[in-house]
């Protein structure tokens, strides 16, 4: 009966009703919207509980084996491979789109009058409430986990995942024999969360719709109009790429399409009704363990480690808002430019956090600074745009990490 429950509530017929009911009671209805919105954080505040005690136990286990068995220069090469390949194959298409695309250089007297407006409005509030140095030695300082309660308790998840990294690696590589029995607490930690997210799937249809209704009633026509061009560049990039690793999962997997996107369905709904992919993690971890048969301890290591590291999405909106502003700006996008585009969005993409957009934003200032763009101005913008491209930049990034997941772990 239970499980008949959650077939339905889950079912994509189900899911896709809720999104369409969502959309047009965002629409037509955008006050009671709004009131009613705190229904699909009040949801989201319920996944994100599960999040940070599944991403420290899986990333803890997980560098344990690997350091604790002795292929653990096999894996962190491969790792370090794939990272690779598709940090510059996001970059090409990146640059080639925005090539293509050119946003910011042809813009209307009246379009370039309200970008003008919104900045000069936002500039003075913005410099107050975020610091837009861009230092990278800043950002790697506050990194640093050197107190691991109050990481926790401010969200900053760099700090969680090198403490969590640290400590794995220094239990793989001690001789107690005690060590098993931490490890084992950790790995019951980890199943009860997971057990957590398998509940809140049940209600999933109902933060879907209250969620979306919230964020499609705070839309603005005007600003969506204004930048048109950019937005349009950020889905045809992320589109163009999550078919890509969809592709490549596909193929890797001996398995149509259709099916793995129907493997992953609840991932992508929950990276895409929440805009994050932390809290998404727990149902793709189901997924790859369950339906595609990799083996768990490879599951636990490779996914909460790329999801804190490698964020594609964040690195297309960093470079594609870049470029926008560089046209804006008569900047000369040039070899050695786009050389800091690639270096800087990795970072600011490492850096940022998975929490709403005005806390990742505060990293923006490593992509703009040394281009000569002032970071309150594109931080004016990725705030304005945020709640239409956030659902697929999240998408994207978990689709990206299952797709290194299945490429290196192995099946059981």
């Amino acid at each position: 009966m239970i499980e008949n429950f959650k077939n339905v509530m889950l079912n994509h017929w189900t899911i896709l009703i809720t999104m369409i009911l969502g959309i047009v009671f965002g629409i037509y209805f955008p006050s009671q919207a709004k009131d009613l919105s705190f229904i699909g954080e009040i949801y989201l505040e319920m996944l994100q509980i599960s999040v940070i005690p599944i991403m420290m136990t899986a990333i803890i286990c997980g560098f344990f084996n690997i350091f604790h068995n002795s292929d653990s220069i096999y894996y962190l090469k491969k790792l370090s491979f794939y990272y690779l390949i598709f940090i510059l194959l996001t970059c090409f298409f990146t640059f080639s789109y925005s090539f293509i695309f050119s946003p910011g250089h042809n813009l209307s007297k009246e379009t370039l009058e309200l970008l003008s407006n919104g900045i000069a409005s936002s500039e003075k509030t913005l410099s107050k409430n975020i610091n837009t140095s861009g230092s990278f030695i800043e950002l790697f300082k506050n990194a640093l986990p050197i107190n691991i309660v109050k990481a926790i308790y401010e969200r900053k998840d760099i700090s969680i995942l090198l403490f969590s990294i640290l400590l794995g690696i220094c239990l793989g590589r001690a001789e107690n024999p005690n060590v098993n029995t931490a490890i084992e607490f950790f790995d019951a930690i980890f199943s009860a969360f997971m057990k957590m997210v398998n509940i809140l799937l049940y209600i999933l249809p109902i933060g879907i719709f209250f969620l979306i209704s919230g964020f499609i009633s705070n839309v603005g026509i005007e600003t969506l109009k204004s930048l048109f061009d950019l937005i349009t560049l950020i889905y045809v990039t992320i589109l163009t790429l999550f078919f890509i690793f969809l592709l490549i999962i596909s193929r890797k997997q001996k398995i149509s399409i259709i099916t793995t996107i129907k493997n992953l369905k609840s991932a992508y709904l929950i990276a895409f009704a929440t805009s994050s992919s932390f809290a998404s993690m727990p149902a793709a971890m189901l997924a790859l363990t369950n339906e595609f048969k990799l083996e768990k301890k490879n599951v636990e290591l490779v996914l909460p480690l790329g999801i804190s590291i490698f964020k594609p999405g964040i690195m297309i909106r960093s470079i594609s808002i870049a470029f926008f502003l560089m046209n804006l700006y008569k900047i000369p996008i040039n070899f050695n430019s786009l050389f800091i585009l690639l270096i800087t969005s990795f970072l600011s993409s490492i850096a940022s956090t998975a929490g709403p957009a005005i806390l990742s934003a505060t990293t923006f200032g490593v992509v703009l600074s040394p281009l000569g763009i002032p970071p309150a101005v594109g931080i004016f913008l990725l705030l304005s745009i945020e709640p239409l491209i956030d659902p697929i930049t999240s998408m994207l990034n978990i689709q990206s990490n299952c797709m290194v997941t299945v490429l290196v772990s192995k099946n059981k």
